[in-house]
């Protein structure tokens, strides 16, 4: 048994350093293999299109002849009709083969495990899938284990609530707490409606028949067998991570793949980052002796809010916005801390924060103030900001066709990230940017008849009172704010405001493409390299409170694009970080077969915008492909989103032939589809807002789900139709429905929560 009680990192150190070594080069062979995939593909790929073209060439060879002249086949068209016969019986084969033997990551079939290590196709030692980061070399785990682990935080274990539950507790009991998550949309939904008390029993009854009913199956032996598997496999990974302390965690970039570290390494990592941090500040010890002081101690501040809110909004007038603010102490839940893997840089590890902040004291106060200010600092800013990477490669090239705006061949461009976007400055300097901004930008007093006055007072209680745990003490922002609420982004944005005109009105950018997504910003520059490098110079001392990360060349990567000026001419493709596992998915929560499809269509869109080159789009359709294919989706899948993604925007003849005049006119298409999109985006609020387009979502493991959605369907059609609309409106009714599947690998596993008293639920405040 490996020793665990100790931790010496003098004898650690080379070991790990072995074991980072062999992960990075099981991770360099299985890229390599998985680009000589790509290639193959794209080979095979361009030898279909020659033979097409071939074959096109001899039915028009064929067409202009005489009807009269009785002339066979040539020799060339008979030996391309057989050999596309044989590539067929090939492509068959290979299929099969494909699918048995590289079903790349998941086994969702029935084959026997020994049969196909016995198969002399298959490769058990390597594999073309992303795999788990390895941190450490302290662990035994199996090679079952391993590939569980492999398949990343996203993937769920089948069935687990059906198998996790103890055999006293029956069907009904098991779908009755799944129907609490669907039951709460339901009445979330029924109280904007104002439907009377009786019919909404009624149709709750209805419905909470209908969900029992349908899904109140029992598994079939097959799956539960799975199941439990899955189960037993991982209850033995928590044995492992437990005897021999490890930590499990995914990525800080938000891909499909999970770190393994050593905890007290890790834990020496997060505890020098809390050490030396200006981000944090420290409020309060917790121990068993000072606990229900503690207690005390957060039930004063969320009264002091309460107490803030009642003076400032007294009066019936002002009732409507006091009930938004006001906090229910008993629905209050602590926010808490952890960290995860920073594996940006490759030679060494970092930590990124994590503040979870649901139902938090702050929570409703953030989204009131961001709700209030968020539109005007987005007028402030909307000349100068890219919404997305799509936006921005759209506006770069409305820019450039302008003859006046042509690029030079000298023309470079300029990248700029703040890298402390969203810890800037202390609180008092952010309030009094917010001050000045309300000052100069405001036309009225008052935003929807809240006075500046008011709301700064109720932003210096909103900063002042993000108040969190972690390793038992009670910790608060001293800079900045969770950056899990939108009002954190809006704060900043307001105080950039006046770094960035600053920018923006220096002569040599006037007449300059420049804008800026979130803490990147990029503009093109004519000037010398001096005249640039004062200009920087003078823009970093008037705010050294700003980090910034300056990078110039006549080529850039920007918002995931690699931008290039090949004299005079934009060209432009998709850029994959070096720093990131390549075929890897994003990290995904939820049913990730559905949200992976639309990040799949949504690939490929930004690929088109992206990519001037046909050829470098083509490209990157292989990789999305073989992405999917490399994380156990079927080729019937990744054919469905293809076959789909080119007839809807009618670019079917790109897949038989690489057209670049056709591409060019999917690129405008699909440009102008922008602003479709967010026309869609507003016709779907408003629909929402008038009850004819419901989202709902509850859980769901197994079931005849189809057959589920169709009658809940007719179920609020129905009673809609007659407690509140016309007929007409009827007709008109969306219904979404999406479903929530919480037991992945990520909250299995990674046990991001910490264990105490105060973050139990309905226990903060005992």
């Amino acid at each position: 048994m490996m020793p665990t009680s100790t931790w010496d990192p003098t004898t650690m150190t080379d070991a790990r350093i072995f074991q980072q070594l062999l992960d990075q080069e099981a991770k360099e062979l299985q890229e390599k293999l998985t680009n000589l995939m790509v290639e193959s593909i794209a080979e095979a790929e361009n030898k279909i299109l020659e033979c097409r073209e071939l074959l096109h060439k001899e039915i028009y060879r064929l067409s202009i002849y005489d009807k009269d002249i009785q002339e066979g086949f040539s020799e060339k068209l008979m030996d391309l009709i057989y050999r596309r016969v044989n590539i067929m019986n090939q492509k068959f084969d290979c299929i099969s083969n494909f699918k048995i033997n590289y079903y790349l990551r998941h086994h969702y079939d029935d084959d026997d495990d020994d049969d196909l290590q016995q198969d002399t196709l298959s490769i058990p030692s390597v594999s073309f899938s992303p795999t788990m980061i390895m941190g450490t070399p302290l662990h035994l785990l199996t090679e079952e284990q391993l590939k569980l682990l492999n398949r990343g935080p996203t993937y769920v274990p089948l069935c687990h609530a059906y198998v996790s539950s103890s055999s006293c507790v029956s069907m009904k009991e098991i779908i009755q707490k799944q129907y609490k998550v669907l039951q709460h949309h339901l009445s979330s939904l029924f109280q904007k409606c104002q439907m009377n008390p009786a019919r909404l029993m009624f149709i709750n009854n209805e419905i909470k028949n209908l969900y029992t009913n349908i899904f109140s199956i029992s598994l079939p032996n097959s799956l539960r067998q799975r199941a439990l598997y899955e189960k037993h496999l991982v209850q033995s990974i928590r044995e492992h991570f437990k005897t021999h302390d490890l930590l499990l965690r995914r990525t800080a970039d938000r891909r499909n793949v999970f770190y393994l570290a050593h905890r007290p390494e890790f834990e020496e990592k997060t505890n020098e980052y809390m050490k030396t941090t200006d981000t944090f500040e420290l409020c309060k010890n917790i121990n068993e002796e000072n606990l229900q002081e503690t207690r005390d101690y957060l039930t004063k501040m969320i009264k002091s809010l309460n107490e803030a809110f009642q003076e400032m909004f007294h009066g019936k007038t002002n009732k409507n916005v006091f009930d938004k603010l006001y906090i229910t102490i008993d629905k209050v839940e602590l926010p808490y801390l952890y960290f995860l893997p920073d594996i940006s840089q490759k030679d060494d590890l970092f930590v990124q924060p994590v503040v979870v902040t649901q139902h938090s004291a702050t929570a409703r106060l953030a989204h009131f103030l961001d709700q209030l200010l968020r539109p005007v600092v987005e007028r402030q800013l909307a000349s100068t900001t890219f919404v997305n990477g799509a936006d921005f490669i759209r506006k770069l090239n409305d820019y450039i066709e302008q003859p006046q705006h042509r690029l030079r061949p000298t023309t470079q461009f300029v990248t700029i990230k703040i890298s402390n976007f969203y810890t800037m400055v202390a609180h008092g300097t952010m309030l009094i940017a917010l001050q000045d901004f309300l000052t100069n930008y405001l036309i009225m007093p008052t935003i929807n008849n809240i006075s500046m006055g008011r709301i700064i007072r109720l932003t210096a209680l909103f900063l002042h009172n993000n108040r969190f745990y972690y390793d038992h003490k009670i910790y608060r922002f001293a800079k900045g704010s969770p950056m899990s609420f939108p009002l954190t982004e809006t704060l900043c944005n307001c105080y950039i405001l006046q770094w960035q005109k600053l920018l923006v009105q220096q002569p040599l950018i006037r007449d300059q493409f420049y804008g800026r997504c979130k803490n990147h910003f990029i503009f093109t520059w004519n000037g010398t390299i001096n005249e640039f490098q004062t200009m920087i110079k003078m823009i970093a001392n008037q705010n050294s409170d700003i980090h910034l990360d300056v990078k110039m060349g006549s080529s850039v990567r920007f918002l995931h694009a690699h931008i290039e000026n090949q004299n005079g001419t934009l060209y432009s493709r998709v850029y994959h970080e070096s720093t990131i596992q390549p075929y890897t998915l994003p990290y995904v929560i939820g049913h990730a077969k559905v949200v992976h499809s639309h990040w799949f269509r949504s690939a490929l869109i930004r690929a088109v915008r992206y990519c001037t080159s046909v050829h470098d789009f083509n490209q990157e359709r292989i990789y999305l492909e073989m992405t999917c294919l490399a994380n156990g989706y079927t080729l019937e899948f990744i054919e469905k989103q293809i076959d789909h993604f080119f007839k809807h925007f009618d670019a079917e003849s790109l897949r038989s032939s690489l057209d670049q005049h056709v591409y060019n006119k999917l690129r405008r298409r699909l440009f102008n589809f922008i602003s479709e999109q967010r026309n869609i985006l507003e016709t779907n609020r408003e629909a929402e807002k008038k009850h004819e387009r419901i989202r709902l979502s509850y859980l769901y493991e197994y079931g005849p789900k189809r057959q589920f959605h169709e009658q809940l369907h007719k179920i609020l059609s129905t009673h809609l139709n007659t407690s509140t609309a016309s007929s007409k409106q009827h007709n008109k009714l969306k219904l979404i429905l999406t479903t929530k599947q919480p037991h992945s690998l990520n909250a299995l596993l990674s046990q991001q929560k910490p264990k105490h008293e105060l973050l139990n639920k309905n226990k903060l405040l005992l």
